[in-house]
């Protein structure tokens, strides 16, 4: 049976973590796939409206491998890229924000408390921990998801059974984050 972090009180030194608002979001896998799809959406649908045209092949041209083509949009197309680039928009932009304000918050009103990973889970895309941790005499748990990062995959400081240290928004207290899992290094974290 494994112990509960609450009947091992440890340190926990935070000074040396450097956890930054772009640095969660370029892990955060909703995050980055969420800007993919709003820079996907904007990019053409401006070069549309400004120029008329996508220029395809414009990388290639520029290093000299071939010409580069015009995809050129008239008429009705123009308005209904527009529209799909809306919808798209409508989409992708408010899941962004909201990963934005999830990690803004955490970091602005960290509270940090014991925590023990339950189990970690990996899929082709993403790299994710279930565990549970207490803040004001009561448990929660908690699912951090992360882009796949082999190097955090293989931290002696994320497996089954593991003390963690979680940082929690002190006003939505559902909301954290393991510090292990964001950290730069796995040094500086323990005692």
């Amino acid at each position: 049976m494994r112990n509960s972090p609450r009947s091992h009180p440890h340190q926990i030194q935070t000074s040396n973590h450097d956890l930054t608002l772009a640095g969660l979001l370029s892990l955060d896998l909703p995050a980055i796939v969420s800007m993919l799809f709003v820079l996907g959406a904007v990019i053409p649908a401006s070069l549309v409206l400004t120029l008329g045209y996508l220029p395809v092949g414009f990388f290639g041209s520029m290093f000299g491998r071939g010409n580069m083509d015009r995809l050129v949009f008239e008429g009705a197309e123009i308005p209904l890229l527009v529209a799909g680039a809306g919808t798209v928009l409508l989409l992708a932009a408010p899941t962004f924000y909201w990963r934005v304000q999830h990690f803004r918050r955490i970091l602005l009103s960290t509270t940090v408390v014991p925590g023990q990973i339950r189990s970690l889970n990996f899929t082709p895309l993403e790299f994710s921990v279930d565990y549970v941790y207490w803040f004001q005499q009561r448990a929660y748990s908690g699912r951090n998801a992360i882009r796949r990062n082999h190097r955090r995959e293989k931290r002696s400081s994320l497996r089954p059974g593991q003390s963690i240290t979680a940082l929690v928004d002190s006003f939505q207290p559902e909301s954290s984050v393991v510090l292990e899992l964001y950290a730069h290094g796995d040094a500086g974290l323990r005692p």
